[in-house]
């Protein structure tokens, strides 16, 4: 796992990257806890970026994707002014 990203952004990159893979595998990969890439997965889904497509299956959710891009693009443009 990257140090300079939170788990949460290390999944959600990582599941960007490859979407095939559910919390199980995500663990191996980025060498967390499982439980901890689990709640990853349940917190970006709650935060609308992922969507559950069943029991430890996601998908991204391109609306929730494309407006969270949208607020932190005006957020850094508030703070560059």
């Amino acid at each position: 796992m990257s140090e300079e990203y939170s788990l949460r952004d290390s999944v959600f990159r990582a599941f960007l990257k490859s979407p095939e893979l559910g919390p199980s595998e995500m663990t191996g990969l980025l060498g967390a806890k499982y439980n901890s890439v689990k709640a990853a997965f349940a917190k970006l889904a709650e935060d609308g970026l992922l969507s559950r497509s069943g029991r430890g299956n996601y998908e991204p959710n391109t609306a929730g994707i494309l407006l969270y891009l949208l607020d932190r693009v005006e957020a850094l443009e508030k703070q560059a002014k």
